[in-house]
Parts: structure tokens; C-alpha cells; sequence
């Protein structure tokens, strides 16, 4: 039985509020939101990540857990927005939401 109390984390907060704010930038902006989720394609060494618009290239990527990521796209889906999941490269796929 555990007997420490462990203060709660806000890493997976921040991560996920970092990735909404993304989103709801581009869907402001340009109607979707297209960015790359890497870590869930068949090369298994990839971290989890997401970047914009790009491909395994890319330069700019965040880190978010697959957790932190799954909140932010069921709440998403429970606003009514469009999930699109791309095919999967070794790196990880492209997604596409829309209002």
C-alpha cells in the first residue's frame, strides 16, 4: 500500500493545452488542421510527437505522451469536430480535423 502522496504533474496538461491551442489557431485561420502525430507508425523508434504540416523532416516537433495526445483529440470529437487519421508511414501519420 503506498503511504507518500504524490503531487499531481502538469506536464500532460501543458502538452495537451499546447497541441488544443494549435488546433484551434489553425482552425481559426484556415478552416483544419493538418499536423503530423509522430511514435504511431510501424517504425517503433519514433517518440511521440506532433509538428505541423510536415513530414519525418521536420524540425519543430512537440512532445506530448499518446495519452495526453488521445485526451486532446476525444475532446475534439466530443465538440463535434471531424477526425481524420491519415495512413501511417514508419514515422507516424498525418491528421486532419475539421470544424
Amino acid at each position: 500500500m503506498l503511504t507518500i502522496e504524490i503531487p499531481e504533474s502538469n506536464r500532460r496538461k501543458s502538452e495537451e493545452d499546447a497541441l488544443a491551442a494549435f488546433i484551434l489557431s489553425e482552425l481559426k485561420q484556415k478552416g483544419e488542421c493538418v499536423y503530423f502525430h509522430y511514435g504511431v507508425g510501424w517504425g517503433n523508434d519514433w517518440p511521440h510527437s506532433w509538428a505541423k504540416n510536415t513530414g519525418s523532416d521536420a524540425r519543430d516537433r512537440h512532445p506530448i505522451s499518446e495519452l495526453a495526445h488521445d485526451n486532446v483529440i476525444r475532446a475534439f470529437i466530443t465538440k463535434g469536430y471531424s477526425i481524420e487519421y491519415r495512413n501511417e508511414i514508419a514515422a507516424g501519420r498525418y491528421m486532419i480535423i475539421r470544424g
